[in-house]
């Protein structure tokens, strides 16, 4: 039996670097998990490392469900009883939640704009028969 060697499945709708704004705040915020990853590892917190280390790898190059996906992660990471933002600077824990709020809020963006296209796309097409 020969192996797979590619994707199984395809993603519906765009590619991510068709929509450069999500693109962009995830390569960010990607950097960030990085960065907060490495930090986290050599203050020896490596609950947290571990937590975030395989998140950055989809926000670098997943499609834009495991994009949100992964953010969502980041971001629960920022929870009331135990929060990811106790292990790190006050400086970096900022970064990281506001990149992970950047990616979220620019991933909002693009599907309502989308909803609403579709909408309209929708509504022209009821209007031409």
């Amino acid at each position: 039996m020969a192996e797979s060697t590619g994707p199984t499945r395809t993603a519906p709708g765009p590619a991510r670097w068709q929509v450069p704004d999500v693109d962009a705040a995830a390569l960010a915020l990607a950097r960030q998990v990085r960065a907060a990853a490495e930090a986290l590892s050599a203050s020896g917190r490596s609950r947290w490392a571990a937590v975030l280390e395989p998140l950055a790898a989809p926000l670098e190059d997943g499609d834009l469900a495991a994009i949100r996906t992964a953010a969502n992660r980041v971001r629960a990471a920022f929870g009331v009883g135990e929060s990811v933002a106790e292990d790190l600077s006050a400086e970096q824990g900022r970064g990281l939640r506001d990149a992970t709020d950047a990616a979220l809020r620019a991933l909002d963006r693009y599907e309502a704009l989308d909803r609403y296209e579709a909408r309209a796309r929708h509504d022209m097409t009821r209007r031409a028969r």
